[in-house]
């Protein structure tokens, strides 16, 4: 039987379906387990893109982060088609969808910080409470009839906190369970759990949305992350070092920036996940009004498109699980950036729904190579002390996605959605150019 108990550094996972493993420890002690050949057929592309599943615990994580993620897509896209309802304002409706972020880079000096230092399971939890109490909070204030765009604001901004604590806690779990050698493959994994929702969540929120109205949605957004509490109940305790050093959280933000600074490789993956994030992201967020707006689309054609864009970061992302050490993950990380700008001009030069519906997969693909590849090399490359530190810096990079979606937004109702997107899009190629050409190292990182 597997434990239910605390696990603490130096406990061994044994799981208890049945399936052959081989356990063994990590070079810092952590306890680890992987599928053995029967399980995840070596030379098989997808049995690698699966193989953490294998691992029970990881496969609890992995099915609470998917329905928990699936109310959040439904969350942000009933909140985008709210947001323009009611104010008819591209720029608002941008206002709110980056309303998550300054809340999330300031939460993010101190997420790590907390990770290490609390029990991560009911840290989680707990973050999973809030996100129901939001939910249930706006759905209150549309049956009221008193919801204004600015209750939609400070939701945003509230949830934003929800993603500085998460992340780091998260990746920190993942750690304990899996080896060192399955980080890049789990936290893939991660994210393509995340495809999958974006994939298919928003369509059924739109479906919800125009069948049960926008409270309605709301409230299957509480349901499901009541679903994603019950699975983390699944899990053991991950109790914190105890032999971990002690730092004030001042010199804990501090030496995870010497950390960086210091590994040229490490600052270079998070220096271009940061900068593709922000040139890439405000289509993805203000494409509800984009797509009322240039294609006349319903809830539901709405949630057709973001689910498109599932389907294509679902397939970059099992893809980005696959790849292993010395596979030139590096060019792939910035052949992904070329595509996602490509995608987009050519969304903006063919401006017919089902054009666009096609090219959203793209879009996705190009999506993964930036958020699982990026983030899983960066994981891959800290190492265990600085590991909670880099992935809550991960997350600080979404504190300057404002910088981004405001800027598109406001061009959006200067000169239009389309050209908007386009000038973008020549910034994006132009940008990863520059990359591709002056970091080397980054280039051929294997």
């Amino acid at each position: 039987m597997a434990p239910t108990g605390p696990l603490r550094p130096g406990d061994t996972l044994s799981p208890d379906d049945g399936s052959e493993r081989t356990s063994f420890r990590d070079s810092d002690g952590t306890a680890a387990v992987t599928a053995a050949p029967s399980v995840a057929r070596r030379g098989a592309m997808f049995g690698r893109a699966v193989e953490s599943l294998g691992n029970r615990h990881y496969r609890f994580l992995w099915l609470g982060v998917m329905t928990g993620m699936s109310g959040t897509q439904m969350q942000f896209l009933a909140r985008g088609i709210l947001a323009y309802d009611i104010t008819d304002s591209f720029f608002i409706t941008g206002l709110i969808a980056v309303g998550f972020a300054p809340a999330s880079f300031f939460g993010s000096f101190v997420g790590g910080t907390v990770a290490e230092r609390v029990e991560r399971r009911t840290l989680i939890q707990i973050l999973q409470v809030g996100q129901v109490a939001i939910a249930l909070a706006v759905a209150i204030t549309i049956i009221a009839d008193v919801l204004t765009w600015e209750y939609l604001l400070i939701a945003s901004m509230i949830q934003g906190l929800y993603f500085a604590f998460m992340m780091p806690a998260r990746q920190m779990m993942i750690q304990r369970i899996v080896s060192k050698d399955l980080m890049s493959n789990a936290v893939s994994l991660n994210s393509a759990a995340m495809s999958i929702t974006t994939m298919v969540a928003p369509a059924i929120g739109g479906v919800l949305y125009g069948v049960i109205g926008p409270e309605g949605v709301y409230l299957v957004v509480a349901s499901l992350n009541c679903v994603a509490i019950l699975f983390m109940t699944r899990l053991p305790r991950f109790d914190p070092d105890p032999n971990a050093p002690r730092r004030s959280v001042a010199s804990n933000v501090v030496d995870g920036f010497k950390y960086v600074r210091q590994y040229r490789e490490l600052l270079s993956v998070l220096v271009f996940a940061g900068v593709v994030m922000i040139l890439t992201m405000p289509f993805r967020m203000l494409l509800p009004a984009f797509a009322k707006d240039v294609y006349g689309a319903s809830p539901f054609q709405v949630g057709a498109l973001t689910a498109m864009t599932g389907i294509g970061s679902l397939l970059g992302a099992l893809g980005m699980a696959a790849l292993r050490r010395g596979q030139r993950r590096g060019a792939v990380l910035m052949g992904s950036a070329f595509l996602s700008a490509i995608a987009m001009a050519a969304v903006t030069g063919l401006p017919f729904y089902w054009i666009g519906l096609f090219l959203m997969l793209f879009v996705g693909i190009g999506e993964a190579g930036r958020f699982a590849l990026g983030q899983a090399l960066a994981m891959e490359l800290s190492d265990d002390e600085h590991r909670a530190r880099v992935a809550s810096m991960f997350e600080m990079i979404f504190g300057f996605m404002p910088f981004g979606i405001l800027t598109v937004a406001t061009a959006m109702e200067l000169f239009g959605p389309t050209a908007a997107i386009l000038g973008m899009s020549m910034v994006l190629l132009a940008v990863t150019a520059i990359f591709a050409i002056r970091f080397g190292k980054l280039r051929n990182l294997g």
